[in-house]
């Protein structure tokens, strides 16, 4: 068990006035049987009254709106997580992590994976093999790819980032008929979010990372899941204001005593 402060902000800024501004975060870490929110703070500026909902995959949403004029928007989360990765989770699997999507979709460049992982009985053993496969064969590399990439443009390009590992494992997983989800979420460290991948085998829940070929540990604080990286949008919005926007993003998990 460790016991992990992270700090999330992300700030906005515009190069003029926008108004009727609408927001969702998905920036709240949920309570799961690997992690134990002991602490939690949210900043919205500029101020305004937040909404509290949960959408139908069971991340924790915060929402709202600012009417006047503003020329930035930022949000700070701050907190505490104890977490676990000793503990198991059996919680039931939803149907929609069987089947793909348009980003988890593959139709060429996949066989050397499954013959990788054609030889081995097990399913864990399976992803595990393709995760190594993909961390050998694939380049991180950033910039290279954006939020509406697919995994075949990934796999294609050979490139990419946490989000696009993730998106090709778990196309593979499901293409094996192992369930699998996506995770966002923060890794022990400085930077931005992570991305990572749970998959469903033995009767319960597996997070692997494949970005760094390793199985999920106590150094994972987990935001949210979902079918792909299109359901664990951190930030979404709409405003009035023909403006450009550039947006910067700094993230921080460091171990705390216990």
């Amino acid at each position: 068990m460790r016991k992990l402060e992270f700090l999330y902000e992300m700030q906005l800024q515009f190069d003029g006035d926008v108004t009727w501004h609408s927001f969702c975060l998905r920036c709240l870490p949920k309570m799961t049987c690997f992690q134990h929110i002991a602490k939690l703070t949210v900043e919205i500026s500029p101020y305004t009254s937040i909404t509290n909902v949960v959408d139908a995959f069971g991340n924790k949403m915060c929402s709202g709106y600012i009417e006047d004029p503003h020329s930035f928007f930022s949000f700070k989360i701050a907190g505490t997580a104890l977490t676990n990765s000793e503990n198991i989770d059996m919680s039931a699997v939803n149907p929609l992590f069987r089947y793909p999507t348009p980003q988890t979709t593959l139709t060429s460049g996949y066989e050397p994976f499954l013959e990788a992982a054609a030889n081995k009985h097990d399913p864990i053993q399976k992803v595990l093999a393709m995760s190594d496969l993909l961390y050998k064969s694939f380049v991180y590399k950033s910039c290279t790819t954006n939020t509406k990439t697919t995994a075949q443009q990934a796999l294609n390009q050979g490139c990419g980032v946490c989000q696009d590992y993730s998106h090709i494992l778990i196309s593979l997983c499901r293409m094996l008929k192992i369930p699998a989800r996506y995770i966002a979420g923060f890794m022990f460290g400085e930077g931005a979010t992570h991305a990572w991948v749970e998959f469903y085998a033995r009767g319960h829940w597996i997070g692997i990372d494949p970005t760094n070929d390793c199985m999920v540990d106590d150094k994972y604080v987990k935001l949210s899941e979902g079918r792909d990286a299109s359901d664990c949008i951190v930030d979404k919005g709409v405003f009035y204001g023909n403006v450009r926007q550039v947006q910067t993003v700094n993230v921080s998990v460091k171990e705390i005593p216990l």
